[in-house]
Protein backbone atom coordinates (compact mmCIF):
# COMPACT_ATOMS: atom_id res chain seq x y z
CA UNK A 1 0.00 0.00 0.00
CA UNK A 2 2.80 2.51 0.33
CA UNK A 3 3.87 4.21 -2.94
CA UNK A 4 5.82 2.13 -5.79
CA UNK A 5 9.44 3.73 -7.20
CA UNK A 6 7.68 4.65 -9.79
CA UNK A 7 5.53 6.66 -8.28
CA UNK A 8 7.46 8.28 -5.84
CA UNK A 9 9.81 9.25 -8.60
CA UNK A 10 6.85 11.32 -9.93
CA UNK A 11 5.70 12.95 -7.20
CA UNK A 12 9.16 13.93 -6.37
CA UNK A 13 9.39 16.21 -9.76
CA UNK A 14 6.50 17.34 -8.85
CA UNK A 15 7.24 18.63 -5.55
CA UNK A 16 10.53 19.42 -7.01
CA UNK A 17 8.82 21.81 -9.47
CA UNK A 18 6.28 23.25 -6.80
CA UNK A 19 8.78 24.12 -3.77
CA UNK A 20 12.15 24.24 -5.00
CA UNK A 21 14.05 26.75 -3.21
CA UNK A 22 11.30 27.85 -0.95
CA UNK A 23 12.10 27.45 2.81
CA UNK A 24 10.75 26.18 5.75
CA UNK A 25 8.53 27.93 7.83
CA UNK A 26 6.33 25.84 9.70
CA UNK A 27 6.52 21.82 11.00
CA UNK A 28 4.00 19.64 12.32
CA UNK A 29 3.83 16.37 13.44
CA UNK A 30 0.48 14.80 13.47
CA UNK A 31 1.13 11.34 14.26
CA UNK A 32 3.94 9.48 15.23
CA UNK A 33 4.66 8.24 11.38
CA UNK A 34 3.99 11.68 9.90
CA UNK A 35 5.29 14.85 9.45
CA UNK A 36 3.97 17.76 7.51
CA UNK A 37 6.25 20.93 6.59
CA UNK A 38 4.54 24.29 5.55
CA UNK A 39 6.92 25.99 3.00
CA UNK A 40 6.44 29.19 1.34
CA UNK A 41 4.53 27.74 -1.82
CA UNK A 42 2.44 25.36 -0.04
CA UNK A 43 2.84 21.89 2.52
CA UNK A 44 4.14 18.78 2.13
CA UNK A 45 3.32 15.54 3.92
CA UNK A 46 6.06 13.19 4.53
CA UNK A 47 4.90 9.44 6.09
CA UNK A 48 7.11 6.31 7.41
CA UNK A 49 3.55 4.61 8.04
CA UNK A 50 4.21 0.49 7.39
CA UNK A 51 0.85 0.30 5.68
CA UNK A 52 0.30 3.83 3.92
CA UNK A 53 3.62 5.22 3.67
CA UNK A 54 4.36 7.92 0.88
CA UNK A 55 5.01 11.59 0.64
CA UNK A 56 3.18 14.33 -1.44
CA UNK A 57 1.97 17.56 -1.28
CA UNK A 58 -0.84 18.62 0.72
CA UNK A 59 -3.47 21.71 1.09
CA UNK A 60 -2.73 23.45 4.78
CA UNK A 61 -3.51 21.43 7.22
CA UNK A 62 -6.11 21.90 10.14
CA UNK A 63 -4.71 22.35 14.22
CA UNK A 64 -1.06 22.97 13.75
CA UNK A 65 -0.66 23.93 16.94
CA UNK A 66 2.54 24.61 19.10
CA UNK A 67 2.72 21.54 21.11
CA UNK A 68 5.04 19.10 19.35
CA UNK A 69 6.90 15.65 20.55
CA UNK A 70 10.96 15.51 20.44
CA UNK A 71 11.38 14.51 16.12
CA UNK A 72 8.68 17.37 15.38
CA UNK A 73 11.21 19.75 17.72
CA UNK A 74 14.14 18.42 16.39
CA UNK A 75 13.33 19.25 13.15
CA UNK A 76 11.62 23.43 13.61
CA UNK A 77 15.32 23.25 15.41
CA UNK A 78 17.27 22.45 12.30
CA UNK A 79 15.03 22.97 9.29
CA UNK A 80 13.02 26.11 9.76
CA UNK A 81 14.62 29.07 7.26
CA UNK A 82 16.12 26.44 5.17
CA UNK A 83 14.98 26.27 1.78
CA UNK A 84 14.34 23.29 -0.39
CA UNK A 85 17.25 22.81 -3.25
CA UNK A 86 16.86 19.06 -4.23
CA UNK A 87 14.50 15.77 -4.21
CA UNK A 88 16.21 13.30 -5.08
CA UNK A 89 14.67 9.28 -5.76
CA UNK A 90 16.96 6.28 -6.05
CA UNK A 91 15.74 4.20 -9.22
CA UNK A 92 14.01 1.21 -8.59
CA UNK A 93 13.79 2.09 -4.63
CA UNK A 94 11.22 2.67 -2.57
CA UNK A 95 13.42 5.78 -0.78
CA UNK A 96 13.87 9.40 -1.57
CA UNK A 97 15.65 12.10 -0.05
CA UNK A 98 14.95 16.12 0.42
CA UNK A 99 17.62 18.58 0.80
CA UNK A 100 16.97 21.51 2.86
CA UNK A 101 20.73 24.25 2.34
CA UNK A 102 21.77 27.24 2.64
CA UNK A 103 24.88 29.18 2.97
CA UNK A 104 26.91 25.90 3.76
CA UNK A 105 24.66 24.64 6.73
CA UNK A 106 22.80 21.57 5.21
CA UNK A 107 20.08 18.95 6.57
CA UNK A 108 18.72 16.04 4.54
CA UNK A 109 15.02 13.98 5.73
CA UNK A 110 15.38 10.97 3.76
CA UNK A 111 12.35 8.51 3.81
CA UNK A 112 12.61 5.04 2.91
CA UNK A 113 9.59 3.52 2.50
CA UNK A 114 10.34 -0.37 3.26
CA UNK A 115 7.22 -1.68 5.31
CA UNK A 116 7.54 -2.94 8.59
CA UNK A 117 11.00 -1.23 8.02
CA UNK A 118 10.27 1.72 6.85
CA UNK A 119 11.55 5.28 8.26
CA UNK A 120 11.94 9.01 8.05
CA UNK A 121 15.34 10.03 9.08
CA UNK A 122 16.95 13.65 9.69
CA UNK A 123 20.78 13.34 8.65
CA UNK A 124 23.31 15.77 9.23
CA UNK A 125 27.10 15.63 8.20
CA UNK A 126 26.62 11.89 7.64
CA UNK A 127 25.28 10.94 10.89
CA UNK A 128 21.15 10.65 11.50
CA UNK A 129 20.06 13.16 14.07
CA UNK A 130 16.74 12.00 14.99
CA UNK A 131 14.37 9.05 13.38
CA UNK A 132 10.44 7.94 12.94
CA UNK A 133 8.83 4.87 12.20
CA UNK A 134 8.61 1.49 12.36
CA UNK A 135 11.67 0.26 10.99
CA UNK A 136 14.80 -0.14 12.50
CA UNK A 137 17.63 2.52 11.98
CA UNK A 138 19.05 2.34 8.94
CA UNK A 139 22.84 3.51 7.61
CA UNK A 140 22.92 7.59 7.50
CA UNK A 141 22.91 6.80 3.67
CA UNK A 142 20.22 5.90 0.55
CA UNK A 143 20.82 2.15 -0.96
CA UNK A 144 22.19 1.83 -4.41
CA UNK A 145 19.83 2.25 -7.71
CA UNK A 146 18.14 -1.38 -8.71
CA UNK A 147 16.16 -2.46 -12.06
CA UNK A 148 12.68 -0.57 -12.32
CA UNK A 149 9.66 -2.73 -11.33
CA UNK A 150 8.21 -4.03 -14.29
CA UNK A 151 5.02 -2.39 -15.84
CA UNK A 152 1.86 -2.46 -14.17
CA UNK A 153 -1.20 -0.58 -13.86
CA UNK A 154 -0.77 3.15 -12.50
CA UNK A 155 -2.56 3.55 -9.07
CA UNK A 156 -1.55 7.65 -9.77
CA UNK A 157 -0.96 10.08 -12.94
CA UNK A 158 2.24 10.63 -13.99
CA UNK A 159 1.58 14.40 -14.08
CA UNK A 160 0.97 16.11 -10.57
CA UNK A 161 0.16 12.98 -8.86
CA UNK A 162 -0.37 14.84 -5.18
CA UNK A 163 -4.03 15.06 -5.25
CA UNK A 164 -4.76 11.64 -6.61
CA UNK A 165 -2.29 9.74 -3.96
CA UNK A 166 -3.78 12.16 -1.16
CA UNK A 167 -7.69 11.25 -2.45
CA UNK A 168 -6.31 7.29 -2.04
CA UNK A 169 -5.02 7.37 1.44
CA UNK A 170 -7.93 9.63 2.63
CA UNK A 171 -10.15 6.42 1.56
CA UNK A 172 -7.47 3.52 3.14
CA UNK A 173 -7.55 5.99 6.26
CA UNK A 174 -11.27 5.84 6.18
CA UNK A 175 -11.18 2.19 6.30
CA UNK A 176 -8.79 1.97 8.52
CA UNK A 177 -10.29 4.20 11.24
CA UNK A 178 -13.72 2.05 10.72
CA UNK A 179 -11.83 -1.55 11.13
CA UNK A 180 -10.47 0.33 14.06
CA UNK A 181 -14.01 1.34 15.55
CA UNK A 182 -15.41 -2.40 14.54
CA UNK A 183 -12.51 -3.49 16.50
CA UNK A 184 -13.11 -1.14 19.94
CA UNK A 185 -16.58 -2.06 19.69
CA UNK A 186 -16.20 -6.04 20.17
CA UNK A 187 -13.80 -5.24 22.36
CA UNK A 188 -15.86 -2.90 24.65
CA UNK A 189 -18.91 -5.30 23.89
CA UNK A 190 -16.85 -8.16 25.75
CA UNK A 191 -15.30 -6.36 28.30
CA UNK A 192 -18.92 -4.81 29.42
CA UNK A 193 -20.08 -8.24 29.37
CA UNK A 194 -17.56 -9.56 31.65
CA UNK A 195 -17.90 -6.93 34.21
CA UNK A 196 -22.20 -7.43 34.13
CA UNK A 197 -21.30 -11.42 34.68
CA UNK A 198 -18.69 -10.54 37.27
CA UNK A 199 -21.18 -7.80 39.11
CA UNK A 200 -24.04 -10.75 39.12
CA UNK A 201 -21.91 -12.92 40.73
CA UNK A 202 -21.35 -10.03 43.50
CA UNK A 203 -24.89 -8.86 44.01
CA UNK A 204 -25.85 -12.56 44.15
CA UNK A 205 -23.40 -12.84 47.70
CA UNK A 206 -24.68 -9.70 48.51
CA UNK A 207 -27.58 -10.35 48.39
CA UNK A 208 -27.50 -14.01 50.30
CA UNK A 209 -26.52 -11.67 53.65
CA UNK A 210 -30.19 -11.95 54.94
CA UNK A 211 -29.50 -15.54 55.27
CA UNK A 212 -25.90 -14.69 57.78
CA UNK A 213 -28.28 -12.30 59.62
CA UNK A 214 -30.89 -15.12 60.33
CA UNK A 215 -28.27 -17.24 60.71
CA UNK A 216 -26.65 -15.28 63.28
CA UNK A 217 -30.44 -14.59 65.25
CA UNK A 218 -30.86 -18.32 65.13
CA UNK A 219 -27.51 -18.90 67.11
CA UNK A 220 -28.04 -16.34 69.43
CA UNK A 221 -31.51 -18.18 70.01
CA UNK A 222 -29.88 -21.60 70.70
CA UNK A 223 -26.66 -21.01 72.09
CA UNK A 224 -27.00 -23.98 74.59
CA UNK A 225 -27.58 -26.45 71.80
CA UNK A 226 -24.16 -25.12 69.87
CA UNK A 227 -21.32 -27.74 70.46
CA UNK A 228 -17.65 -26.23 71.04
CA UNK A 229 -15.55 -26.48 68.24
CA UNK A 230 -18.54 -27.60 66.11
CA UNK A 231 -18.18 -26.70 62.16
CA UNK A 232 -21.81 -26.76 61.55
CA UNK A 233 -25.05 -27.07 63.39
CA UNK A 234 -28.49 -27.77 62.62
CA UNK A 235 -31.06 -25.70 63.78
CA UNK A 236 -35.29 -25.12 63.63
CA UNK A 237 -35.76 -22.04 61.05
CA UNK A 238 -37.95 -20.04 63.65
CA UNK A 239 -38.51 -17.56 60.99
CA UNK A 240 -40.18 -20.15 58.57
CA UNK A 241 -41.77 -23.28 59.08
CA UNK A 242 -39.17 -24.32 61.63
CA UNK A 243 -37.71 -27.21 59.09
CA UNK A 244 -34.27 -28.06 59.85
CA UNK A 245 -31.11 -25.45 58.86
CA UNK A 246 -27.45 -26.56 58.60
CA UNK A 247 -25.40 -23.42 59.62
CA UNK A 248 -21.63 -23.56 58.88
CA UNK A 249 -19.54 -22.77 61.26
CA UNK A 250 -16.11 -21.89 62.35
CA UNK A 251 -14.64 -24.00 64.47
CA UNK A 252 -11.87 -22.05 66.58
CA UNK A 253 -14.75 -19.62 67.79
CA UNK A 254 -17.79 -20.18 70.18
CA UNK A 255 -21.03 -20.06 68.95
CA UNK A 256 -21.89 -16.13 70.38
CA UNK A 257 -18.30 -15.32 68.34
CA UNK A 258 -19.81 -17.20 65.35
CA UNK A 259 -23.10 -15.23 65.48
CA UNK A 260 -20.71 -11.65 65.52
CA UNK A 261 -18.96 -12.83 62.45
CA UNK A 262 -22.00 -13.59 60.63
CA UNK A 263 -23.89 -10.08 61.64
CA UNK A 264 -20.74 -8.54 59.83
CA UNK A 265 -20.71 -10.62 57.36
CA UNK A 266 -24.15 -9.25 56.63
CA UNK A 267 -23.11 -6.12 57.49
CA UNK A 268 -20.68 -5.51 54.75
CA UNK A 269 -22.47 -7.61 52.22
CA UNK A 270 -25.24 -5.25 53.14
CA UNK A 271 -23.66 -1.82 52.47
CA UNK A 272 -21.94 -3.17 48.99
CA UNK A 273 -25.16 -4.46 48.05
CA UNK A 274 -26.45 -0.78 46.68
CA UNK A 275 -22.89 0.05 45.07
CA UNK A 276 -22.81 -3.09 43.13
CA UNK A 277 -26.56 -2.46 42.14
CA UNK A 278 -25.93 0.64 40.89
CA UNK A 279 -22.75 -0.20 38.73
CA UNK A 280 -25.07 -2.93 37.33
CA UNK A 281 -27.27 -0.88 35.87
CA UNK A 282 -24.79 1.81 34.54
CA UNK A 283 -23.21 -1.31 33.33
CA UNK A 284 -26.55 -2.87 31.41
CA UNK A 285 -27.33 1.16 30.04
CA UNK A 286 -23.68 1.25 28.53
CA UNK A 287 -24.30 -2.34 26.64
CA UNK A 288 -27.64 -1.30 25.32
CA UNK A 289 -26.44 1.90 24.11
CA UNK A 290 -23.57 -0.31 22.17
CA UNK A 291 -25.70 -2.66 20.97
CA UNK A 292 -27.57 0.49 19.46
CA UNK A 293 -24.82 1.57 17.40
CA UNK A 294 -24.00 4.50 20.23
CA UNK A 295 -20.48 3.86 20.10
CA UNK A 296 -17.91 6.46 19.22
CA UNK A 297 -14.32 5.05 18.54
CA UNK A 298 -11.59 6.66 20.16
CA UNK A 299 -8.24 7.41 18.29
CA UNK A 300 -5.11 5.17 18.92
CA UNK A 301 -2.99 6.97 21.47
CA UNK A 302 0.64 7.91 19.75
CA UNK A 303 3.30 6.21 21.28
CA UNK A 304 5.76 9.21 22.39
CA UNK A 305 8.59 9.79 19.71
CA UNK A 306 12.07 8.91 20.80
CA UNK A 307 15.11 9.39 19.39
CA UNK A 308 17.24 7.39 16.91
CA UNK A 309 19.17 4.54 19.19
CA UNK A 310 17.36 5.36 22.12
CA UNK A 311 14.99 2.97 23.90
CA UNK A 312 11.70 4.12 24.66
CA UNK A 313 11.00 5.54 28.21
CA UNK A 314 9.06 3.67 30.88
CA UNK A 315 5.86 5.25 31.97
CA UNK A 316 6.44 6.43 35.68
CA UNK A 317 5.99 3.72 38.68
CA UNK A 318 3.31 5.52 40.06
CA UNK A 319 -0.45 6.38 39.00
CA UNK A 320 -1.16 10.28 40.60
CA UNK A 321 -4.68 11.21 41.62
CA UNK A 322 -5.41 14.78 43.77
CA UNK A 323 -7.08 14.61 47.00
CA UNK A 324 -9.87 17.68 47.39
CA UNK A 325 -7.37 19.84 48.43
CA UNK A 326 -5.81 19.94 45.30
CA UNK A 327 -2.74 17.86 46.85
CA UNK A 328 -0.97 15.14 45.03
CA UNK A 329 -0.96 11.66 45.91
CA UNK A 330 1.09 8.50 44.00
CA UNK A 331 0.16 5.04 43.83
CA UNK A 332 2.91 2.49 43.10
CA UNK A 333 2.09 0.62 39.59
CA UNK A 334 3.06 -2.50 41.21
CA UNK A 335 5.52 -4.31 43.32
CA UNK A 336 8.28 -3.82 41.97
CA UNK A 337 7.67 -0.24 40.84
CA UNK A 338 6.40 0.26 44.68
CA UNK A 339 10.14 -0.15 45.56
CA UNK A 340 11.16 2.42 42.86
CA UNK A 341 8.05 4.75 43.84
CA UNK A 342 9.50 4.69 47.44
CA UNK A 343 13.13 4.41 47.23
CA UNK A 344 13.98 6.62 44.16
CA UNK A 345 10.75 9.16 43.75
CA UNK A 346 9.82 9.74 47.29
CA UNK A 347 11.46 12.28 49.53
CA UNK A 348 12.60 11.50 53.48
CA UNK A 349 10.27 13.46 54.74
CA UNK A 350 7.47 12.35 52.19
CA UNK A 351 4.22 10.44 53.74
CA UNK A 352 4.23 6.82 53.05
CA UNK A 353 0.98 4.37 53.12
CA UNK A 354 0.43 1.21 53.07
CA UNK A 355 -2.39 -1.36 54.19
CA UNK A 356 -1.89 -3.25 57.75
CA UNK A 357 -0.85 -6.82 57.22
CA UNK A 358 -2.42 -6.90 53.93
CA UNK A 359 -0.60 -6.95 50.26
CA UNK A 360 -1.18 -3.30 48.28
CA UNK A 361 0.60 -0.33 46.78
CA UNK A 362 2.55 2.01 48.03
CA UNK A 363 1.22 5.12 48.15
CA UNK A 364 3.35 8.48 48.68
CA UNK A 365 1.57 11.82 49.32
CA UNK A 366 4.90 14.31 48.91
CA UNK A 367 4.88 16.96 51.97
CA UNK A 368 7.42 19.86 50.98
CA UNK A 369 8.28 19.75 54.57
CA UNK A 370 4.59 20.72 55.19
CA UNK A 371 2.02 19.09 57.42
CA UNK A 372 -0.17 16.81 55.33
CA UNK A 373 -4.04 17.55 56.49
CA UNK A 374 -6.68 15.61 57.23
CA UNK A 375 -9.04 15.19 53.92
CA UNK A 376 -5.56 14.65 52.06
CA UNK A 377 -4.30 11.97 54.82
CA UNK A 378 -8.13 10.19 54.53
CA UNK A 379 -8.26 10.31 51.00
CA UNK A 380 -4.23 8.52 50.69
CA UNK A 381 -5.69 5.92 52.63
CA UNK A 382 -9.01 5.06 50.95
CA UNK A 383 -6.39 4.94 47.68
CA UNK A 384 -4.07 2.28 50.02
CA UNK A 385 -7.05 0.57 50.66
CA UNK A 386 -8.46 0.29 47.03
CA UNK A 387 -5.14 -0.80 45.78
CA UNK A 388 -4.86 -3.63 47.98
CA UNK A 389 -6.15 -6.85 48.42
CA UNK A 390 -8.96 -5.70 50.78
CA UNK A 391 -10.50 -3.90 48.53
CA UNK A 392 -14.48 -4.08 48.77
CA UNK A 393 -14.11 -4.43 52.35
CA UNK A 394 -16.31 -1.87 54.68
CA UNK A 395 -12.90 -0.78 56.81
CA UNK A 396 -9.49 -1.26 56.21
CA UNK A 397 -6.76 -0.54 58.46
CA UNK A 398 -3.52 1.66 56.74
CA UNK A 399 0.19 2.19 58.21
CA UNK A 400 1.45 6.13 57.45
CA UNK A 401 4.81 6.83 58.38
CA UNK A 402 7.46 9.33 57.31
CA UNK A 403 9.13 7.53 53.81
CA UNK A 404 12.47 8.29 55.63
CA UNK A 405 11.30 5.37 58.36
CA UNK A 406 10.65 2.31 55.82
CA UNK A 407 13.43 0.15 54.77
CA UNK A 408 14.29 -2.56 52.08
CA UNK A 409 15.41 -5.64 53.66
CA UNK A 410 18.28 -7.62 51.74
CA UNK A 411 17.04 -9.96 49.40
CA UNK A 412 13.58 -9.24 49.97
CA UNK A 413 10.71 -9.74 47.46
CA UNK A 414 9.66 -6.80 45.00
CA UNK A 415 7.66 -4.33 47.00
CA UNK A 416 8.42 -5.99 51.00
CA UNK A 417 9.23 -3.46 53.04
CA UNK A 418 9.70 -2.71 57.05
CA UNK A 419 8.90 0.59 58.62
CA UNK A 420 9.80 2.28 62.16
CA UNK A 421 7.08 3.53 64.16
CA UNK A 422 3.80 4.80 62.63
CA UNK A 423 0.39 5.21 63.23
CA UNK A 424 -3.06 3.02 62.05
CA UNK A 425 -5.73 4.99 60.42
CA UNK A 426 -9.15 3.29 60.00
CA UNK A 427 -10.76 4.07 57.00
CA UNK A 428 -14.09 3.56 56.39
CA UNK A 429 -14.58 3.18 52.82
CA UNK A 430 -17.04 6.18 51.27
CA UNK A 431 -18.24 5.34 47.89
CA UNK A 432 -18.49 8.96 47.55
CA UNK A 433 -15.08 9.62 48.13
CA UNK A 434 -13.38 6.53 46.39
CA UNK A 435 -15.32 7.75 42.97
CA UNK A 436 -14.11 11.16 43.41
CA UNK A 437 -10.73 10.31 43.71
CA UNK A 438 -10.33 7.57 40.89
CA UNK A 439 -11.90 10.40 38.78
CA UNK A 440 -9.53 12.85 39.25
CA UNK A 441 -6.39 10.52 37.84
CA UNK A 442 -3.93 13.60 35.81
CA UNK A 443 -1.20 11.01 34.78
CA UNK A 444 -1.28 10.56 31.05
CA UNK A 445 -2.42 6.42 30.76
CA UNK A 446 -5.82 7.08 32.26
Amino acid sequence: MTLRAAELDDVAQEIARTLDGRAVQRVVQPDETTVLLGLRGGWLLLCADARAGRMHLVDKPAGTGEAAPPFCMLLRKELMGLPLRDVRVVPGERAAELVFAYEGHERALRLFLYGASAQLQLVADGRVLGAIGPGRRHPAELPPPRALEPAAVRRFPSENPSGAIAAHYAVVAGEAARAQAETQRRAAKKKLERLIAALTRDRDRARAAVDKRKHADLLLAHLAEVQKGAASVTLPDDFADGAPLVIALDPSLSARDNAARLYKEHKRLSRALAGIEQRLAEAHGKLERLERGDFVASPKPPRPARASGKRAERPPPYREFRSSTGAAILVGRGADRNDELTFKVARGNDLWLHTRDVPGAHVIVPTSGKPVDGDTLLDAATLAAHHSNARGEAQVDVVYVARKLVRKPPKSAPGSVTHAGGKTLRVRMEPARLQRLLASRVDEDR
